[in-house]
């Protein structure tokens, strides 16, 4: 693939990484540089003390990744697009996580609630508006629609099982973390793998596509969804969306109304720092800062309750249906806390996002004897005995203190229904 580089990024997973002339100039943007500012994981640094990696890192991973799974591409036997339209989809994995609110993940239920735009949005409402004109030959709306998968040969790369986006976070965020599970061999991975027009084929090597998505539901289980990291995100979720409301922060909605570059590039984790002490010394909410102190302590809730529970796709275990409807129903939170003696906002409910090798309506297949056939079909006993089953892990914690007594009335209420 031809690629001049203009410059070479050195990062700490792939060494040097080429950057273009274009891609350059989209990095020196405001809007792009905020991403130093975004911690890739949110609060898992105050369990894994290395996760204070940026979005800014991911992002120029994931382009350094999308040229890896372009050079099989070259090796497929169908026929593709131009070449010139490779550095389309370096600048659309460069581009897709510009939309991050602070602390990445963490806040998008908040930021649903007070009405702003999801991330995705985000990030294409920020390229049409600040960066389009960096652009030398395609339109804003092109890279955009990249970054949901698009259409067309391109897709598998940009969205599926097994993407650019998703091979960086999982090498990286294992990397930091200091934990093995995602440390896979994506060099053999990009060596068995090559491209039809509706997916991602493996050469008879499944292995190597069954190790990466054994170890992102590991990092998932280990890392993203871990019980102490889930409590603080939970923390700085419930902090940012009162501060919010009492003036300490931007509306979300509100960002869509900002002529000033310079003034979203101040959203960040900073500002939210920034914020939690300003309002400890103005703040009026007694509750508010009481979490805040709590958060900047590393005092964890207390867990009350966890129970990951398995079940075939499609059918939701009941015990997962009565956390989820805690977390959705204030009357059903306003029961329950009456039941335990204690206020609805000391009682924290969220059902993760449910866990699963691989989604049911996959684009990755493996080539056996000439023939495709959906790697949940794979003849490894991993993916036939696991793989059409999820994993549904749904959690309450408490303010620390009260989780006896939530404890003892939540066994109450999940009897009672």
């Amino acid at each position: 693939m031809a690629h001049d580089a203009a410059k070479r990024i050195n990062d700490s997973i792939y060494g040097n990484v080429n950057v273009s002339e274009q891609e350059l100039r989209l990095i020196d943007t405001p809007t792009f540089q905020r991403l130093h500012q975004i911690r890739q994981l949110g609060a898992a640094n105050l369990v894994y003390p290395g996760a204070t990696h940026t979005r800014f890192a991911h992002c120029i991973g994931t382009m350094h990744m999308m040229s890896q799974f372009l050079h099989a591409l070259k090796r497929s036997r169908e026929k593709h697009e131009r070449e010139t339209d490779m550095e389309k989809l370096r600048i659309a994995a460069l581009l897709h996580d510009i939309g991050h609110y602070p602390y990445s993940h963490t806040l998008e239920k908040a930021v649903k609630r007070l009405g702003g735009m999801s991330h995705e949005e985000f990030g294409r409402y920020l390229l049409k508006k600040f960066l389009s004109d960096k652009l030398d030959t395609y339109r804003a709306d092109e890279i955009s629609d990249l970054f949901s998968g698009g259409k067309g040969y391109a897709s598998p790369l940009i969205s599926s099982a097994l993407d650019a986006d998703k091979s960086d976070y999982l090498i990286r965020d294992s990397y930091h973390c200091g934990v093995p599970y995602g440390r896979v061999s994506i060099q053999r991975l990009v060596r068995t793998m090559s491209y039809v027009k509706s997916g991602i084929v493996f050469e008879k090597d499944e292995i190597s596509a069954e190790d990466f998505l054994i170890g992102r539901y590991h990092m998932y289980r280990a890392v993203y969804h871990h019980k102490t990291v889930t409590s603080f995100n939970l923390m700085v979720e419930r902090i940012y969306e009162n501060m919010v409301m009492e003036g300490y922060m931007t509306s979300p909605k509100d960002l869509a109304n900002e002529e000033d570059e310079y003034s979203i590039t101040n959203y960040t984790d900073d500002m939210l720092f920034a914020s939690m002490h300003k309002y400890l010394e103005s703040g009026t909410g007694r509750f508010t800062k009481s979490l805040i102190k709590l958060f900047l302590a590393r005092e964890p809730l207390e867990c009350v309750y966890i129970n990951p529970q398995p079940a075939q796709k499609g059918i939701v275990p009941e015990g997962a249906e009565k956390i989820k409807r805690l977390e959705t129903s204030e009357s059903e939170r306003s029961r329950l806390a009456d039941m335990a003696g204690m206020k609805p906002e000391d009682i924290f409910v969220v059902s993760l996002r449910p866990l699963s090798l691989i989604d049911e309506q996959t684009n990755v297949y493996i080539r056996n004897k000439g023939k495709l056939k959906p790697i949940t079909e794979s003849s490894g006993l991993v993916l036939n005995m696991i793989g059409s089953k999820t994993l549904h892990d749904a959690r309450i914690y408490a303010i620390p203190g009260s989780g006896r007594k939530l404890a003892k009335a939540l066994g109450s209420y999940l009897k009672k229904g």
